[in-house]
């Protein structure tokens, strides 16, 4: 049994996804970030740092997470069915969820933070829009060589990344970033992601 504490967001998609993949047993607790949730004693407890998600894994001994990646990284050791099966390939996981949390996660937050910035910033603007644009090369490199961004097995991999693309909440999306023309590799990536049903519970909530 998992009790999850997260919001709409990229980082909250993507534990909702590997929970549903591994048809895990959860609850859902939305923490309204908006309102300010996030730094009410009840869950600093849970998340030092105050931001989602959380998560709560009630084995024989508690064990609580924050920080999506560790998250990511401890459910995929919880459920091989959402790793690579040899070393080789789990080390490729390792390194592209380690990718995403220090690159295409920070930079596409910074991205979307410049563009209503107040006092406009339109140098970071494009400064960050670079920087995106860095890590979507890199994706569309590996996904023009793989159908996942680990071999042709769906991980923790892809589970980190495409919410920071294809989510509506991603600031990609959001500020019409046109990745889908310009990245025909990572468009087919996150089309054939999008009929997955764990993707679809993520995106409903």
């Amino acid at each position: 049994m998992y009790d999850l504490y997260a919001w709409n967001t990229p980082n909250g998609q993507k534990i909702v996804i590997a929970l549903e993949e591994a048809s895990a047993d959860y609850h859902y607790h939305p923490i309204d970030i908006v309102n300010g949730e996030q730094h009410t004693e009840g869950f600093r407890s849970l998340s030092p740092d105050g931001k989602i998600p959380a998560l709560v894994h009630h084995s024989a001994h508690e064990v609580r997470l924050f920080e999506s990646g560790a998250i990511l990284l401890y459910l995929a050791q919880q459920c091989p069915s959402l790793n690579a099966g040899s070393a080789t390939d789990q080390a490729q996981v390792m390194s592209w969820v380690f990718w995403q949390v220090g690159q295409l996660g920070p930079l596409a937050g910074q991205f979307g933070r410049f563009q209503n910035a107040s006092p406009a910033n339109p140098s970071a603007v494009v400064h960050f829009e670079q920087l995106v644009w860095r890590c979507l090369k890199v994706m569309e490199h590996r996904l023009s060589a793989s159908e996942f961004l680990v071999g042709d097995q769906f991980t923790i991999a892809d589970i980190a990344c495409f919410p920071w693309v294809a989510s509506e909440q991603s600031y990609l999306q959001r500020y019409d970033l046109d990745w889908q023309t310009t990245c025909p590799a990572i468009a087919r990536w996150a089309a054939t992601l999008h009929q997955r049903a764990s993707i679809k519970t993520a995106l409903s909530l």
